[in-house]
């Protein structure tokens, strides 16, 4: 079993159910969802950011160490032809 805490699974149906609702919706508005792609992302601290962990991140030339400002999901969805995004 992959999430074994209560809370993080409730969170995981949750969010789940979001992106099915949300899917749901696009199809309603006709868009084709055969060519949908979804990657994951990560949003860290500027280059100029003086945090201890961007500091540590410098001082060990590793740009993982980076203070982590975001955490998610993009949505892709092709236009038709290999390669397109919106």
């Amino acid at each position: 079993m992959l999430f074994r805490d209560p809370r993080r699974r409730a969170m995981l149906e949750l969010a789940l159910t979001q992106v099915e609702r949300v899917l749901k919706e696009m199809q309603r508005e006709g868009m084709d969802l055969s060519t949908l792609k979804i990657k994951k992302y990560q949003k860290t601290h500027y280059t100029s950011c003086t945090c201890a962990q961007c500091l540590e991140a410098k001082r060990a030339n590793n740009p993982h160490k980076r203070g982590l400002l975001e955490d998610g999901y993009k949505l892709y969805i092709g236009l038709g032809s290999e390669g397109a995004e919106p």
